[in-house]
């Protein structure tokens, strides 16, 4: 029994171990591109990896298939970026209504390996985004009535987000406590235990370090529904609801942008007067990259009542923060100012994650730890050979939707003519506004302080 145990994880190692490599290697192919400003690049990476198939259309790999549609729109492959994003939609679907049954074989198989052997399990703001990104493709192709259905579907999914949270804790407490089994009482010992917390935070893993905007709204998401309305309204009502979105967004940032449009929307909601919006130029600025997920590996505590054991090492996720690229950029002496820090809600919903992803670890280690002394306390060295296994096959689960900015700013101006000055760090950028139009977006992204931004304008 014990060789065929032992045997068993030799082939775990082979694939769990593969499996932690490869997610390392593919995210730092496809990281680097971006780090360059190479976009395309980026997003041929995404596309290898998400099994894109020219002929079909098709992908197979879901965290892939967000990684690819962010990067296409950066590079204004709208049709594509949004024909990749909608299907993720099926791909999310999908992952929401998986059977138990597969969910428990899953997670049963990855007791033996780690948690990147898992399917990939959608952040709640990978779904917000996924619906973002593809209204910013729509309103980038002047098509504003398909940018509100993805926005309404979008303020959709955050209105369901505190249903969204309590539902995602509850199941994963009942699966810790069926995988833990008869040694739940020794994770719950080493999970409770001052030594684990004490090396968690030696490690730098604090939680409960990051705060949720309330009820998890993503900002930008809504201010990007107040600005759609706001252009394109056509009545009373529609401005309403611009300026509801704008307050909404004020109140969770206080950012006097938000608050100027705020204002605006209001006074077009009492007069729905069109010349108040003439000659207005709205910035939208991607700052930065956004905080990934890096591997972290530390010994814990495991309370098994014996010193016989060679390896008790856990490997766990922890954020990494990538930065701004800068401060602010200025256009005709206006400084942009943040409207949403998408740090900040990665952050949130990783702390909500995390005492889980901590609990299947524990659960890991300590049944493979029990199953390690027993082999030991037979044959010494087998028992050496079983904690290398173990070893190699201890790995931490580093995906996440990579593509994303660390915040996204928000200013707005009256345009005086129709070529504006847009200054980013050591840039200075003129921008050419279509004379035959009254209102304009200008959508800037700036990867880091050294590579000149993207530029992208919508004359409407």
């Amino acid at each position: 029994m014990k060789l065929k145990l032992v045997s068993g994880l030799v082939s775990m190692v082979m694939l769990s171990g593969c499996t932690s490599m490869m997610q390392k290697d593919d995210f730092e192919s496809f990281n680097n591109k971006l780090n360059t400003g190479d976009y395309n690049g980026a997003a041929e990476v995404a596309l290898d990896h998400a099994g894109y198939d020219e002929e079909s259309g098709e992908t197979d790999d879901l965290l892939w298939t967000l990684q690819a549609g962010a990067t296409l729109n950066y590079v204004g492959q709208y049709d594509l970026s949004t024909k990749l994003l909608d299907s993720t939609e099926n791909m999310m679907k999908s992952e929401d209504t998986e059977s138990t049954v597969v969910e428990g074989a899953e997670l049963v198989g990855s007791m033996l390996g780690n948690d990147a052997m898992l399917s990939y399990e959608q952040a709640h703001y990978d779904g917000v985004m996924s619906n973002t990104i593809k209204a910013w493709n729509f309103i980038s192709q002047n098509d504003y009535q398909n940018a509100r259905v993805e926005l309404n579907r979008a303020e959709e999914r955050q209105r369901r987000a505190a249903k969204h949270f309590a539902d995602v804790i509850k199941e994963r407490r009942a699966e810790i406590k069926e995988e833990a089994g008869e040694s739940g009482a020794l994770v719950k010992q080493s999970m409770e235990s001052e030594e684990t917390k004490k090396i968690l935070a030696d490690a730098g893993i604090e939680q409960g370090q990051w705060k949720p905007y309330e009820g998890y709204v993503n900002p930008f998401t809504t201010y990007s529904y107040g600005l759609n309305l706001l252009l394109t309204g056509k009545s009373k009502s529609d401005f309403q609801k611009a300026a509801d979105s704008f307050k909404r967004v004020y109140s969770l940032t206080d950012s006097k942008a938000a608050k100027a449009d705020y204002d605006l929307a209001r006074s077009m909601a009492r007069s729905n007067n069109q010349d108040k919006l003439a000659n207005k130029v709205w910035v939208i600025f991607e700052n930065g990259q956004s905080t990934v997920r890096e591997e972290k590996r530390i010994d814990l505590p495991v309370f098994i009542l014996s010193d016989n054991v060679s390896y008790t090492g856990i490997a766990i996720p922890r954020l990494k923060e990538r930065g701004k690229a800068l401060n602010n950029i200025t256009i005709e002496g206006n400084d942009t100012e943040t409207i949403a820090d998408m740090d900040k809600i990665i952050g949130a919903e990783f702390d909500q994650d995390f005492p889980y992803i901590l609990a299947r670890e524990i659960t890991r280690v300590t049944l493979k730890t029990i199953a390690q002394k027993q082999v030991k306390d037979e044959n010494a060295l087998l028992g050496d050979a079983f904690a290398i296994v173990q070893m190699l096959t201890t790995g931490a689960d580093i995906r996440s939707f990579s593509a994303l900015p660390s915040e996204y700013q928000a200013t707005r101006i009256d345009a005086k003519n129709n070529t504006v000055e847009i200054k980013a760090g050591a840039f200075t950028i003129p921008v050419e506004l279509d004379a035959d139009s009254s209102k304009h977006i200008i959508y800037v992204k700036a990867i880091s302080p050294v590579i000149e931004p993207t530029i992208k304008v919508v004359n409407i």
